[in-house]
């Protein structure tokens, strides 16, 4: 039987940046194009069912978030070659407007240069930039959205897409260093200052959060700064706060992953006029738990763990390979899931 995987991107840049560039996501499809079949959503479907086996090596391409550069630039060499893909979008990062950005295709009609297109930030700034102001360019637009249904089928990444405090235990602090990086910390705190404990993290979704108790954030904001304090300050709170978290009850926390899942689908097909089947779990973060309540909303959900996909798969753990930015990487992957 041909080998099958799910290859997936986040954003496209027009030249190599954080993400993948332009030239070497053209390659990708090139490749796939040539040697691949590239399945769109109802044969991927009909290959876990069983009821659909692939001409040849097959891949699935998916794009997680909903940035505004998978419709500049994905967009367009997606439908140049012919291919489809399968977009998770976080419907409260889209934004309410009608708003549409010129694209590739404009670039290539002479209409506009490729400087003057949308020029995407790093993941975590756009990520911080919506923390903070409720609202960031780097996201899609509605209408941007509606524009890509020729190409992209999309499903649910869930509404919250951040991080939550999940155990009690240290993990670092806040500094210069990752006060950027670690965007769901503007969530948390709201803002982050340095000094502020970082505690073991992943989606909000897959289990109850704990929120940090105003007398250990007082004391860690007033504890001095200086020479090897991290190491000190990690110490004393584990001496002086065995319990800093407060964290939700059951209930709280299957209220409010029921709302993220219910909502972000009935958003989504509200504004898109689609059925929405798929979510993939952020951070490819997962549970038990977790699953049972995707279960009542979503017939497939998606992991990140790097493996082919089988006809015998659990349906809401389906494996993914996250696409890097090294064209060495790529030509492993290709080797590793595709040969």
């Amino acid at each position: 039987m041909s080998k099958v995987f799910v290859y997936t991107y986040h954003r496209i840049y027009p030249k190599k940046s954080h993400d993948i560039g332009l030239s070497l996501f053209e390659l990708h499809l090139k490749v796939f194009k040539t040697f691949f079949e590239v399945l769109d959503w109802e044969r991927f479907k009909a290959f876990l069912k069983g009821e659909y086996i692939p001409r040849k090596r097959a891949v699935f391409l998916t794009f997680d978030d909903g940035y505004a550069d998978n419709y500049v630039y994905a967009y367009p060499l997606l439908k140049r070659y012919g291919l489809r893909a399968h977009l998770f979008v976080t419907p409260s990062r889209i934004a309410e407007t009608s708003k549409v950005r010129k694209t590739l295709s404009d670039y290539w009609e002479g209409k506009v240069s490729l400087k003057e297109l949308f020029q995407p930030k790093s993941m975590w700034e756009a990520q911080k930039e919506f923390f903070q102001k409720g609202y960031s360019e780097e996201f899609l637009t509605w209408e941007e959205l509606y524009r890509m249904k020729d190409v992209f089928t999309f499903g649910s990444h869930g509404n919250s897409h951040s991080q939550g405090f999940t155990g009690k235990t240290v993990t670092g602090f806040v500094n210069r260093d990752n006060i950027d990086r670690i965007y769901s910390l503007w969530k948390i705190y709201n803002p982050p200052r340095e000094g502020y404990p970082i505690f073991e993290r992943k989606s909000d979704l897959v289990a109850p959060i704990g929120k940090v108790k105003e007398e250990v954030l007082q004391f860690c904001e007033e504890f001095p700064k200086r020479g090897g304090w991290e190491k000190e300050l990690k110490r004393e709170l584990e001496r002086l706060f065995p319990q800093p978290l407060e964290f939700e009850n059951e209930n709280q926390y299957l209220e409010r992953v029921e709302e993220d899942l219910a909502g972000s689908k009935r958003i989504l097909e509200s504004k898109l006029g689609k059925k929405i089947e798929s979510f993939s779990y952020p951070w490819g973060d997962f549970s038990e738990r977790l699953i049972s309540i995707v279960r009542r909303y979503y017939g497939y959900a998606f992991t990140v763990k790097k493996r082919n996909v089988s006809k015998e798969d659990n349906p809401w753990k389906i494996p993914r390979v996250y696409a890097v930015k090294d064209p060495f990487t790529f030509l492993k992957h290709l080797l590793v899931y595709g040969l």
